[in-house]
């Protein structure tokens, strides 16, 4: 049975129903209104050790897995660590991960200072969602969507204070390259008078930008081919190999691997080796159909800038009852505006809503940092040559080639969360834009999460998709490059212990044909084990 399948069976079965865990989770849009983290401050240290034992999948290979998470805090600093040893089936250790500093370093899960709602605050490590005024820019971004095989040292810093209700914040999701960064300043200007409500009127400007979306992929040996269709990246002088033979293509005298000699006219390599062969045998069976790969060099830098300025202003704030009313105008540099007005968000009785109009100008995608944008922000492109059977180019395209086509557009945007019979809880978020020829208009979350309450052994179960900016929601064609599918089940063995399955997967579209097909396409990832908590 494949894993997908296999997940969702055990979702449906209660004996296995029955807090949060070691998992990475994920916000969901909307739930920033609501969901603040805050840490109490502590006379003396806490200790927290968590962990998983158990398998999992990395680069389509098995690996036993015990991963190990020591958590200390006092007065308001706290430090996690992750500590992740993977063995093979020989019980050899993976040295990817433990090669450099550099990596030693990234075993700092977090480092943080207060919360952000304090006087000073900042963080530094793993951050699995950030979100930029009320959503226009980023929205839910995430460093961590290849964690953990891939562990940015990500960060913010801020402070609020008491002039004016002054704040401000900057971020970056890794401080040694600083390539997707952001900031923010905000104020309550009529904090300082008596008028009801208005006093409380926030206003904020905010920057967002992606300085390098190239940057994405590396080129170790500079030679202006990136490592990740460059066949030897830590040789300058080569990087095509169009039969994978191992002997680079300017040097290689059957470039297509059939064992028959080039043609010297079409490969001039020939003619090095076998000078003047082409008039010395001009009978020779040479291959005249030999198509060497092509690849593209790395582009210039095309910087994405975003700015916006934000305006929230409560109407009712007490117990049982929240509601505020918000707006955000945001600008991409060289492309289009949009903008939310109205923007609406209560809570009371099980309920937590939200709902915006939006209106966007040509070439302008809300949440255009979202939580796929690490993958989005720039593709592998590798496509064949017509007439030129198993040829292949390679090249970048980068996401905000997708703003070009888009239309302007008027739309809503809502979000629901709610308690079903305190059985389960659903949380559904829905974007729509409407024109005569929008394209990109739609988005689609869903998340569901059984109550542990009602199963004696269940720490947390839930099942999230996502869909997110495509010209139409198809359901029954559900895998796209823009999709994101999430399982996770924690069983309670006792106290200190749960027996933990989870299931990741989201999707590139590597060959450009609408299709998704294959490992190259489907990345994911399956993490069984038992975690532990003392």
């Amino acid at each position: 049975m494949a894993p997908k399948t296999w997940l969702l069976v055990l979702l449906l079965l209660p004996v296995l129903l029955g807090a949060q865990s070691l998992n990475d989770d994920y916000m969901f849009p909307g739930d920033e209104a609501w969901e603040e983290p805050t840490y109490p401050v502590l006379t003396k240290p806490e200790f927290n050790l968590g962990g998983l034992l158990g398998n999992i999948l990395v680069d389509n290979k098995w690996y036993s897995q015990l991963r190990l998470r020591p958590e200390v805090a006092i007065w308001k600093v706290g430090i996690g660590m992750d500590i992740d040893l993977l063995f093979d089936g020989e019980g050899k250790l993976r040295r990817k991960g433990w090669e450099t500093w550099q990596d030693v370093a990234k075993k700092i899960f977090f480092l943080r200072f207060s919360d952000r709602r304090d006087s000073l605050y900042f963080k530094i490590g793993c951050i699995p969602d950030y979100t930029l005024g009320h959503g226009l820019i980023f929205d839910d971004y995430s460093n961590m969507l290849r964690y953990p095989e891939e562990k940015p040292i990500g960060g913010y810093l801020g402070a609020n204070t008491n002039a004016y209700g002054f704040g401000f914040e900057v971020y970056t999701h890794d401080i040694s390259k600083n390539e997707v960064v952001a900031g923010r300043a905000s104020i309550k200007p009529l904090l300082g008078t008596r008028l009801p409500l208005l006093k409380n009127l926030t206003l904020g400007v905010n920057l967002g930008a992606d300085r390098d979306p190239y940057g994405k992929y590396p080129d170790t040996d500079g030679d202006g081919y990136p490592d990740v269709y460059d066949k030897f990246p830590l040789d300058p002088d080569s990087w095509l190999d169009t039969d994978d033979d191992g002997v680079p293509d300017q040097i290689d005298i059957d470039l297509n691997g059939n064992s028959i000699l080039d043609h010297p006219s079409l490969n001039p390599y020939v003619n090095e080796v076998f000078p003047n062969i082409g008039q010395l045998y001009p009978d020779y069976p040479f291959d005249t159909a030999v198509f060497p790969d092509s690849a593209a060099c790395y582009p210039d830098p095309r910087p994405m800038w975003v700015y916006s300025v934000d305006y929230e202003l409560p109407i009712v704030d007490n117990e049982n009852f929240r509601l505020s009313n918000y707006g955000e105008y945001a600008v991409m540099k060289d492309y289009g505006s949009g903008l939310i007005l109205p923007g609406l968000a209560a809570r009371f009785l099980i309920f937590d809503v939200k709902l915006e109009f939006r209106s966007f100008t040509d070439r302008f995608l809300p949440a255009y940092f979202n939580h796929l944008y690490d993958e989005q922000r720039c593709q592998v492109i590798y496509t064949g040559i017509e007439g030129q059977e198993g040829r292949r180019y390679y090249s970048l395209r980068t996401k905000d080639e997708d703003l070009t086509g888009l239309e302007s557009s008027l739309g809503w945007f809502g979000y629901l969360k709610g308690n079903i019979a305190n059985f389960a809880q659903l949380k559904v978020a829905y974007q729509d834009k409407f024109n005569a020829e929008v394209a990109k208009g739609k988005s689609l979350w869903a998340k569901l999460s059984f109550m542990p309450e009602k199963f004696p052994k269940l720490r947390e179960a839930s099942l999230y998709y996502a869909q997110t900016d495509v010209d139409r929601l198809d359901l029954k064609n559900w895998k796209n490059t823009s999709a994101e599918l999430n399982g996770l089940i924690v069983y309670g063995y006792n106290e200190s212990y749960n027996l933990i399955c989870k299931y990741r997967e989201f999707y590139q579209d590597a060959n450009g044909d609408g299709i998704i097909a294959g490992q190259d396409e489907i990345i994911e990832s399956l993490s069984l084990g038992i975690e532990f908590q003392f």
